[in-house]
């Protein structure tokens, strides 16, 4: 030993990752029925935490769920935004939304996905939805 004392700065314990779907938002409480059928099926078959976020319009807000995850340590945010194409809101809003809480929650990375409605398999679920209808000729 050299006697010098080494100062070690103390970093956050290594990224965890949670899968964030967002939803537009809807003043009906019974409009989120359906999407938290859907988080509760997706949690159940995903390795990582999911949550259900919300837009505008109701709670939780994404800053909500920033708000929930502790300073001590890394997140990343796995944003799966549940539209069916890319209008305003997520060219935009959502973009806007994310730079702005990235700054404020340093320990949080935010990554957004693309939005469900062009992933080839979702195309394939309604295209069989579709063909499951009872055309009454």
């Amino acid at each position: 030993m050299n006697g010098i004392d080494t100062v070690t700065e103390t970093q956050p314990e290594t990224s965890e990752t949670q899968l964030i779907l967002l939803a537009h938002g809807s003043s009906d409480p019974a409009w989120q029925i359906p999407f938290q059928k859907m988080t509760q099926s997706i949690a159940d078959n995903q390795k990582y935490p999911v949550t259900l976020a919300f837009m505008e319009l109701c709670r939780p807000s994404l800053e909500d769920i920033a708000l929930s995850f502790s300073a001590e340590k890394n997140y990343t945010l796995e944003i799966l935004p549940l539209f069916f194409s890319a209008g305003r809101h997520l060219k935009k809003d959502v973009p806007e939304q994310i730079k702005v809480l990235s700054q404020k929650y340093p320990h949080l990375t935010l990554k957004l996905h693309e939005p469900v409605g062009g992933h080839p398999k979702m195309i394939d679920a309604l295209t069989a939805i579709a063909g499951d209808l009872d055309f009454f000729d």
